[in-house]
């Protein structure tokens, strides 16, 4: 009988784009990720749990790595490297994160390999040069199913000062990225991972709004055909809560989840729930969303009233899919 399996991201983007940082957010972790993210390695493949790390070969085989020995593993011969770490986070989903499209020093054929392995794609782009020609002209070779699974990170945001300069470049990323992704969002992930227990912090720095769709998007995924498996899943017995390595967006997690089942929310915990579930009903808001005119048809729905695009609203342009599910 077929099973679902977790669902896979891979985060991708260009070299300095964002993309150890992402990780860093979503796993609450930085020693090892700042390893797992070094330049010309092959694409690691990160999933819950204890097992020994090891390296896949293209051959099929496997050979055991000591994570410390991380920097060493050659890009010949290898598929991709599996790591298992005590994350909340991949309690979730599995990360596979890519290297870096635009080495110049690395073949494509590197994270082409693995490409197919995932089920969305969460890529980052500098906000300073957002969605270059060379970003677009990789992304147009990915199956066009795999739009409505993926979203765009602008990340650095906090690096444009000027709110004028802000709005022209969600306009131009809007225009040029229509029916591309499922949303795109402005965010600063070191402002995130700095935010700690500061609500208004982790808004304002794009985490919040970005936290609850990608919520959403595993959700989706998790109930969805494409993650169907009758291969034999690698799991491992469920480990005390503590010993995991916790992150604010594994914490988020939490208490959407807890929304979603209807369980009662611990008290002292604020949620806001996005406006519309992952199946498609209409979830309560404390606060109504104010939609923010960027220009044209491009609408930011802010995700609390007040809010500006940067807060942390997700932007769609007006043919994604997204957009039109969400009515």
């Amino acid at each position: 009988m077929a099973n679902h399996r977790k669902p896979r991201l891979a985060i991708m983007g260009e070299f300095s784009s964002g993309k150890s940082t992402l990780c860093n957010v979503l796993l609450g972790s930085r020693p090892l990720l700042e390893k797992v993210t070094a330049t010309q390695l092959p694409p690691v493949w990160l999933s819950h749990g204890s097992a020994p790390a090891y390296v896949q070969l293209l051959d099929g085989t496997r050979e055991p790595l000591d994570v410390a020995d991380l920097g060493g593993v050659s890009l010949d011969g290898t598929e991709h490297v599996r790591i298992y770490l005590k994350s909340e986070m991949l309690k979730y989903c599995d990360l596979i994160d890519m290297p870096g499209i635009s080495d110049p020093s690395m073949a494509p054929e590197v994270w082409e390999r693995m490409a197919h392995l995932a089920d969305g794609v969460l890529w980052c782009t500098h906000a300073t040069q957002a969605w270059r020609q060379s970003e677009a002209g990789v992304w147009a070779t990915f199956p066009e199913e795999l739009r409505a699974h993926s979203m765009l990170l602008v990340t650095r945001f906090d690096k444009i000062i000027s709110e004028a300069d802000r709005l022209r470049v969600l306009k131009r990323v809007a225009t040029e990225t229509r029916g591309l992704f499922a949303e795109f969002f402005p965010i600063s992930l070191t402002q995130a991972m700095a935010a700690g227990d500061d609500q208004q912090a982790w808004v304002a720095s794009g985490g919040y709004g970005f936290t609850n769709a990608l919520f959403d998007l595993v959700n989706r995924l998790a109930d969805s055909d494409a993650t169907l498996t009758d291969e034999v899943q690698d799991q491992e017995p469920e480990q005390p809560e503590s010993a995991a390595e916790k992150s604010l967006v594994s914490t988020h997690f939490d208490r959407l989840r807890l929304v979603r089942t209807g369980t009662t929310v611990p008290a002292g915990e604020r949620v806001l729930p996005r406006r519309v579930s992952a199946t498609g009903a209409r979830q309560p808001r404390p606060e109504a969303a104010r939609p923010v005119a960027l220009g044209g048809n491009v609408v930011a729905f802010a995700e609390r009233a007040g809010a500006s695009p940067q807060d942390g609203g997700g932007v769609t342009g007006p043919a994604s899919p997204l957009t039109q599910s969400k009515g």
